[in-house]
């Protein structure tokens, strides 16, 4: 079974549904609808393709990314009528089942640079609340607490827990004192220990041209940062521009127009924490309330494809 929106969605339903799912065709002239709101397509060519939202801002994406928002939103359409089914049954349920505590949002005592005492992390509060939220038809997701952080861990269960796999990459959202982070997470070891089939994945990946303006025209839209948490390679920040990197706090170069090639560059043996996330001060998060974990599963949704990246050589 595989969560969707909160609700289990079985195999066999899945199955008989799937002549609905076909792949899209976006079509010059016609509307469509994604997380951002309602779209023209103004031009396609080859696999990139120009929208345009109702406020008049046009952005360039690439067509494989923007057909994966599609079927998730059609998938959320076609499991109503299942997820009425699954309430059902679990409020028949609910009278023997002990209660479980609800998420009401990030508060005062969350932020801190140690391990928080108070129980935010949990499955039955944000970590779950955030997976709840997540669809995918390929994958299984779940929450697991930081043994070393303040943070939470996201990634598809079986993945994590395969014995074969050294570093798993993962979604995170973690917290200190003076503001909350969450986006994608994956590390590279240094060399004394095991090498990470992921990371390696990873980075050749993002070797390619499409990818690299696809994560640079998502980090530009998201407010996204590319930094270094272990801070043994570079203890300064990456930030989009429209066509290359700013490099904040290096002594080496201000800019790059690769996000791969500085990666390359900085030391190759020691321990790389490499995030690419969304910032947002302890204020802001508290006041976003239970909306964080939508907040989160939205991201964490349009950076689907880098988690897919780094797991792909396992399929």
């Amino acid at each position: 079974m595989n969560r969707m929106n909160g609700c289990l969605v079985y195999p066999n339903w899945i199955e008989e549904n799937m002549e609905n799912l076909s792949q899209i065709e976006f079509e010059i002239g016609q509307q469509y609808t994604n997380e951002k709101g309602v779209f023209t397509v103004v031009s396609i060519k080859d696999d990139q393709i120009v929208i345009e939202f109702e406020d008049g801002e046009q952005i360039s994406s690439d067509i494989a990314f923007q057909q994966r928002i599609q079927e998730r939103r059609r998938w959320e359409m076609m499991a109503p009528e299942k997820k009425k089914k699954v309430a059902t049954a679990k409020s028949r349920r609910s009278s023997t089942r002990k209660t479980v505590k609800h998420f009401a949002g990030l508060q005062p005592d969350v932020f801190m640079n140690k391990i928080s005492s108070v129980k935010w992390r949990g499955r039955d509060q944000l970590g779950g609340g955030v997976t709840s939220r997540l669809s995918s038809a390929r994958f299984n997701f779940n929450s697991w607490s930081s043994g070393r952080r303040n943070e939470i861990h996201w990634a598809d269960s079986n993945h994590w827990k395969t014995k074969n796999i050294s570093y798993p990459a993962k979604f995170f959202a973690s917290a200190d004192e003076a503001s909350f982070t969450w986006g994608f997470y994956i590390e590279r070891p240094d060399q004394t220990g095991n090498q990470s089939a992921d990371w390696d994945a990873f980075i050749e990946w993002l070797g390619v041209d499409k990818h690299e303006q696809w994560i640079r025209t998502v980090a530009l839209e998201e407010g996204l940062e590319v930094f270094d948490n272990h801070k043994s390679c570079f203890g300064g920040l990456i930030k989009p521009r429209e066509a290359d990197w700013s490099v904040e706090g290096s002594s080496v170069r201000k800019s790059t127009d690769r996000l791969s090639t500085c990666i390359n560059s900085w030391h190759p043996t020691a321990w790389l924490d490499l995030m690419i996330a969304k910032r947002i001060g302890k204020a802001d998060a508290i006041k976003r309330g239970e909306a964080i974990a939508e907040d989160i599963s939205i991201l964490f949704g349009r950076l689907l494809p880098l988690y897919e990246a780094a797991v792909s050589h396992l399929y």
